[in-house]
C-alpha cells in the first residue's frame, strides 16, 4: 500500500514501530551484514548510533580538509582538460569524485578513482553500466547472492566479458574488509579519528558492541556505494539544470563573483552555506533528483495502523515514494519546473519539510551532512573557475528510470573553459 501525503512519513520517524521488509532490504549481496539490512529499528539504532558522531555537521566540519582534497584535485583534472580543450564526461566524474572523498573519510585512504585517466575506474564504470540490473537482485536474490560468493571461483576471462560489476563489487567488499583490518592495526594517535573508530574499541559501559568483521566491510561498502551514486545524481543534475536555464546560471556565476573575486579562491562549507542562491540550486537539485525514488517498504506492526482514516492490518507492507512527493503540485509549484528561486522565498523553512532527499527519521541517510557538504564545495568551485558548455548532451541523455536508484539514459559531458575572471 502507498501513500503519498506528508503525515504518511511517520512511518520512518524516529522511534518507529514499522520495520524495514525483508525482501527489499535483504536482497543486496554486497550490503549483508550492514546495517541497511537490520529490519528492526532498535537493533539497528544501536551500531548506527555508534557512526551517527562521525556524520554530524561538527565531524564533517572538522574532517573538512580532507574532503577539499578531492574538490581540488577534481578541478586540477578538470583545469588540464580545459587546456587541451576536450570534453569530459562529468557523470563518471562526479561519481569517482564522490568515491574518492567518501572512502577517504572513511578509511582516510581513497580508492585512487580520480587517477583513473577519463574518469574510466573499474567499480565507478562497471557500477554505472550494470546500475540497471539493480532491480533483478530483488526479484532473484538467492541466485545472485550464489553468484556473488562463487565470483571468486570462475574463470578470469568469463567474469571480465559477464560478471564485471559482480567482479567489481567483490572487490571493493574484500577492499573494504583488508581497510578495517588496516585500522585496527593503526594506533589511534597516528591519524584523525574515522567513522568505524567507535566501532572497533566500543565502550562497554554505554550498552556499545563491537560488530564483526562481516558487519565492520558491509557498513563501509554501503556507506561508499549508497554515498558515492546519490550525491553523483545531485551534482549531474545540478550541473545540467544550470546550464541549460541562462537565468539560473547567470545569477549563480554573479553571486560567486562577488563571493569570490579570485576565481582560484576557496571558500568553505560555512562560507558557501550563506550564498542564497547557491544553496537554491542545492536544495532544487536534491528535490529534482531525488535520489532514492521509489518506495521504501515498511511491515505494519502487530499493533496495526489507520491512514486516511481507513484501518491497516498488521504486516500490511506500506511505503511513501520520495519522487512522487517532491513532484506533487500541492507541495511544491509548478514541480516539474528547475526553480531554485523556491528555496529563496519567506516560507522556505517550511518548505524544508517537505524535501525527503535523506529521508525521514531514525533510519535517514547518516551521510546527509557529508553529502552537503561535497555538493557545496564541487558546485561553488567548479562553476566560479570554469565556464561550461553541453557536449553531445541532450534532454533525453538526462531522463531517468527508477530501478532502485535513479538510472539515466545517457552521460553529462561538458566542454571546459577557465572563466575569464
Amino acid at each position: 500500500m502507498y501513500h503519498a501525503t506528508i503525515n504518511s512519513v511517520r512511518i520512518y520517524k524516529p522511534g518507529t514501530k514499522f520495520n524495514k521488509e525483508t525482501g527489499f532490504y535483504q536482497s543486496f549481496p554486497p550490503a549483508d551484514h550492514s546495517f541497511f539490512q537490520i529490519l528492526e529499528t532498535k537493533e539497528a539504532m544501536a551500531r548506527k548510533n555508534m557512526m551517527n558522531p562521525y556524520f554530524s555537521q561538527e565531524a564533517i566540519r572538522r574532517a573538512e580538509p580532507l574532503i577539499q582534497t578531492f574538490t581540488i584535485k577534481f578541478l586540477t583534472i578538470l583545469e588540464r582538460a580545459a587546456l587541451e580543450a576536450r570534453p569530459v564526461n562529468m557523470s563518471l566524474g562526479f561519481k569517482c569524485l564522490a568515491a574518492d572523498t567518501n572512502m577517504n573519510f572513511s578509511f582516510q585512504k581513497p580508492l585512487g578513482a580520480l587517477d583513473a585517466p577519463e574518469f574510466d575506474f573499474p567499480l565507478v564504470r562497471a557500477t554505472d553500466a550494470s546500475i540497471k540490473d539493480v532491480q533483478w537482485v530483488l526479484y532473484f536474490p538467492k541466485f545472485f547472492r550464489s553468484l556473488f560468493d562463487a565470483i571468486d571461483l570462475l574463470p578470469q576471462r568469463l567474469v571480465d566479458r559477464y560478471f564485471e560489476p559482480l567482479a567489481q563489487m567483490k572487490w571493493i567488499t574484500n577492499t573494504s574488509r583488508d581497510r578495517i583490518l588496516e585500522l585496527k592495526k593503526r594506533s589511534a594517535v597516528d591519524r584523525l579519528p574515522t567513522v568505524f573508530d567507535t566501532m572497533l574499541n566500543p565502550n562497554l559501559e554505554k550498552g556499545q558492541f563491537a560488530p564483526s568483521l562481516d558487519e565492520l566491510s558491509a557498513d563501509a561498502v554501503f556507506l561508499l556505494i549508497a554515498g558515492t551514486d546519490t550525491t553523483a545524481h545531485a551534482l549531474i543534475v545540478a550541473t545540467y539544470s544550470t546550464l541549460t536555464n541562462p537565468s539560473v546560471l547567470a545569477n549563480l556565476k554573479a553571486e560567486l563573483r562577488e563571493a569570490m573575486p579570485n576565481k582560484d579562491s576557496l571558500l568553505d562549507w560555512a562560507a558557501l552555506e550563506k550564498l542564497p542562491f547557491l544553496r537554491g540550486i542545492i536544495k532544487e537539485s536534491l528535490r529534482s533528483s531525488s535520489g532514492a525514488p521509489g518506495n521504501l517498504p515498511r511491515v505494519v506492526p502487530q499493533t496495526g495502523a489507520v491512514f486516511c482514516g481507513r484501518k491497516i492490518a498488521p504486516g500490511t507492507l506500506v511505503s511513501c515514494c520520495v519522487h512522487v512527493h517532491h513532484t506533487d503540485p500541492d507541495v511544491f509549484e509548478d514541480p516539474t519546473v528547475f526553480r531554485p528561486e523556491r528555496w529563496l522565498a519567506n516560507d522556505a523553512n517550511e518548505m524544508e519539510k517537505n524535501l525527503l532527499s535523506f529521508s525521514r527519521g531514525s533510519r535517514m541517510c547518516p551521510g546527509m551532512n557529508l553529502a552537503y557538504a561535497e555538493l557545496y564545495l564541487t558546485l561553488a568551485h567548479l562553476f566560479r573557475r570554469f565556464d561550461l558548455e553541453l557536449h553531445q548532451t541532450t534532454a533525453d541523455d538526462m531522463e531517468w528510470k527508477d530501478v532502485t536508484v535513479p538510472r539515466m539514459k545517457g552521460h553529462l559531458k561538458v566542454l571546459i573553459r577557465e572563466a575569464k575572471d
